[in-house]
This record gives structure tokens, sequence and C-alpha cells, in this order.
């Protein structure tokens, strides 16, 4: 559902207003763009209405997520960042504004609490990107879906084909879970202040069935096959302890044990760590 064309507070007048600087501490980068703020809020009312909003902000994304109908779940870290959305929305009541780490946020719970599945949606803080993912990772089987800010160097990571030098562990896990797709791409220009980095806007449409349960052996074994990435696979999974396992679990996957790992597709790894746990 499209909004109706109401403009949200510029943001340079909020920090005004408020006697705010942003934070390097917080990387506090603002989309300043109206389109793409559009472009997003539509993408995430596409997925669903119950919206869980991760780093809002000062609100330019909260303000097109309502104005679109959505109820929000707004997790924000930053106490000063809580006052401004708490008084700028005060008589919104489609709003909660919680203070709290997005990458510690129990979004199972929260599922439970509203009574139904979720969507993800914020523009990520860059030292928390890792974390966020494996959050939306995590959770799956409670989301409709994400659409995420992350850098470009990121996007890039989570669409990555095996056998680039951009396909690794984060790549696996998260599209063992997700298809994930690029809704658009944002130059620094479009944040204030410019970050000295390339974004872009990703969607995580859950799977239906996933390429890959992510069990202890799971996530053992693919990062086993990217920390020593320039390794065969073979030398690789003998950091976990047993050659002769090894050896067993790649035969019977049929894979070969002079390959690496980052030529592995999702579907071979979860083949590899299924014939691994046949192996005890």
């Amino acid at each position: 559902m499209k909004g109706d064309g109401t403009v949200p507070p510029d943001t340079r007048d909020l920090l005004r207003k408020y006697e705010l600087q942003p934070k390097r501490s917080f990387s506090q980068n603002f989309l300043i763009q109206p389109g793409a703020i559009a472009q997003i809020a539509d993408a995430a009312l596409g997925m669903g209405e119950q919206i869980v909003e991760l780093g809002p902000g000062l609100g330019a994304l909260t303000h097109a997520l309502l104005e679109r109908g959505a109820t929000v779940l707004a997790v924000e870290l930053d106490r000063d960042m809580v006052r401004v959305l708490e008084e700028e929305f005060a008589k919104q009541d489609r709003l909660v504004v919680r203070l709290g780490d997005a990458a510690e946020l129990d979004l199972d719970a929260y599922s439970k609490a509203c009574g139904s599945k979720l969507v993800v949606a914020g523009n990520l803080p860059y030292q928390a990107t890792g974390a966020i993912i494996r959050q939306v990772v995590a959770h799956r089987a409670v989301l409709d879906g994400a659409i995420l800010m992350v850098q470009r160097e990121v996007r890039d990571r989570l669409i990555a084909a095996p056998g680039t030098k951009e396909y690794g562990a984060l790549t696996v896990f998260t599209r063992a879970a997700f298809e994930v797709e690029t809704v658009c791409r944002l130059r620094p220009g479009s944040f204030y202040p410019a970050p000295k980095v390339d974004s872009a806007v990703v969607r995580f449409v859950p799977r239906e069935a996933p390429l890959a349960e992510e069990t202890e052996s799971f996530q053992a074994v693919v990062r086993a096959a990217f920390q020593m990435r320039r390794k065969t696979l073979h030398n690789a999974l003998r950091a976990l302890g047993d050659s002769g396992r090894a050896s067993r679990a790649l035969s019977e996957a049929a894979i070969d044990p002079g390959r690496r790992g980052e030529t592995l597709s999702v579907e071979e790894f979860a083949a590899l760590a299924k014939r691994w746990d046949a192996g005890v």
C-alpha cells in the first residue's frame, strides 16, 4: 500500500531541534533520499504489516512505514534517538519504541507476543551487520521476510556464486534459509553524513523449505571450509579432528576431497554435513 505522500521532518532540522550530531560510535548515517525511503517502506509492506525496524534513528523510515499502515516495533540503541522518536511520534498508537541492541532482540518472543510473523527492516549499522543477519537467519521461522540496508560489499557477499572471492560462510548460512534479492543501490550522497562506501537494500525471502538445516555439524563444516579456504576440503575438515571421518563424509557425499570449500554449493554443504553426522 502506497503512502499519502506526507513528508517527514528534515534530518538536519531534527538534529538542530534536539541539539544533536550524528555519532560515529553508532555508525549514524541517516538515509535522506525520499525515493529510497519510500521504496524500502513499500518493499517491507509488500511482505507484511507487522514490522520490526532496527536502528530507526530519527524516524524517516518509521514515518513512511506508519504512513502505509504498518504496526512498528522500533529498536534503537542510542538513547538520544529514542528520545526523538518518543517525542516526534507521541500520538502514534501503532508504534512501540524500545531501547535495546538489535543484534540481541528475541524475534521469536516478539512474534509470539503479537501473534503473527514479522518483517524485519532497517539501515544496519556497519559494525553490527553480521550479528544482525545471523539473528535474522536464526529466527527465519517467525519471519515473513526482511528488507535490510547494508554496505554494497556485504550485498555482494550475500548474492555471490560459488567459486568467487565474495562467496563465503555468510553466503551459505543466509542462502540456506532465504532467497536474497537486490532492491536498490545507493550512493553515499543518499545519506547524511555521507559514508565512504556505497550501500544496497536487500530483500530476504524465506524459502518454503530450507536448502539446509543449520545444525551444529553444518555450521562446523561450513566454517572449517572457509576458515581455511585455500586448503583442500579434506585438509580443512581434518582440522575438526578426524581425518578418517573427513574422508568418509566426502566420499559418501560424492565430493572430490581435492576441491576447495569455496566451490561448494549450499546443497553440497548440506549433503556433506549430513554425511559428517552419519560418520560419528
